[in-house]
């Protein structure tokens, strides 16, 4: 991607900001609906899912005629994350979200879920408003994907025969199943051919599962106990990660961990059992087997990558995927 490709595509992310701002206005009923709408855009990610959609998009011949309309599919996919991270945040009662208070925390779990559920609504009309049937459909089977992504976690809570199949079936809902409809929907309203947009729906997938992955890597990586942050979120919540399934393939290990999953559950996992989890998963090889997955779903989506077409953007995929793939 040239200099000149890289200013449209930061043109097209502004142009999706604008879209944003028009999907989260108030819609004038009075109340404190305008205000969550202000934090919840105040509250602002890395749009990583617009991105693709915009990076996939350019791969049809019709992408610069469908411009506007790729800018709109981007932000709906956006309001998708948004509106999933506001119910995860009641679900997990959480009171941050980016450094700011979550909408559940500030104004109440019920205000927070009929927000959620709002956002969801003016996507429906967007699609349907706006000729997105076709692309509708995948929107439909994201949004299903994570629903039963999250129920199944739901279920795995505090087990202790969870395996590690069961556990990237729920990675495909929780995380894997937006980046898809990211690459997919993008392929598909700027005209690439079935093959190309397999290959951006495998990359989609892919990519997917190695962000979560390495999310699932950061919370033993990363400084957060030095921080002063509570650390092991999941496991205190009875979710096991990948790399403490791979840990607890290990036979002493195992035992280990199991007694560390009773303590969370009873309420009784603190900072001392956090570093005691970390040794464990790290000396027991978890770390590096979780790695060495995020490393194979990275080579796959470098793979769809090499299927593609000869194009700019592909530069950009692979840079996304090397800095993404860096713990």
């Amino acid at each position: 991607m040239n200099r000149y490709e890289e200013r449209e595509l930061q043109e097209e992310l502004g142009l999706v900001e604008e879209f944003l701002a028009e999907f989260l206005k108030d819609p004038g009923y009075g109340g404190e609906i305008g205000q969550i709408f202000t934090d919840i855009r105040r509250s602002r990610g890395k749009r990583l899912r617009p991105r693709l959609l915009l990076m996939a998009s350019r791969y049809g011949e019709g992408f610069r005629d469908a411009r506007n309309r790729l800018c709109r599919l981007a932000a709906l996919v956006e309001l998708v994350h948004m509106a999933s991270l506001i119910h995860d945040d009641i679900v997990d009662d959480a009171p941050l979200r980016r450094g700011l208070p979550t909408t559940q925390s500030k104004y109440g779990k019920d205000r927070a879920v009929y927000a959620g559920d709002l956002i969801l609504s003016r996507i429906v009309q967007s699609l349907f408003q706006n000729g997105f049937y076709h692309v509708g459909g995948y929107f439909g089977e994201a949004v299903e994907a994570m629903c039963i992504g999250e129920l199944g976690q739901m279920e795995c809570r505090y087990r202790e025969d969870v395996s590690i199949e069961r556990y990237m079936r729920n990675v495909y809902g929780k995380t894997a199943a937006l980046c898809r409809l990211a690459c997919t929907a993008g392929a598909c309203e700027s005209g690439c051919s079935p093959d190309v947009q397999a290959q951006l729906e495998e990359l989609g997938v892919n990519f997917g599962y190695m962000f979560q992955i390495r999310d699932d890597l950061l919370d033993f990586l990363s400084d957060s106990q030095e921080a002063g942050k509570p650390t092991q979120i999941d496991f205190r919540e009875g979710i096991l990660t990948l790399p403490v399934l791979y840990a607890m393939e290990n036979a002493k290990a195992r035992p280990r961990i199991l007694s560390l999953l009773r303590d969370a559950k009873r309420g009784a996992f603190d900072e001392a059992s956090a570093k005691t989890l970390t040794d464990l998963v790290r000396y027991s090889g978890g770390l590096a087997h979780a790695a060495a997955d995020m490393e194979m779903y990275a080579g796959r989506a470098l793979t769809a990558i090499e299927n593609l077409p000869d194009h700019g953007v592909s530069d950009v995929f692979r840079e996304l995927l090397q800095a993404k793939c860096r713990i």
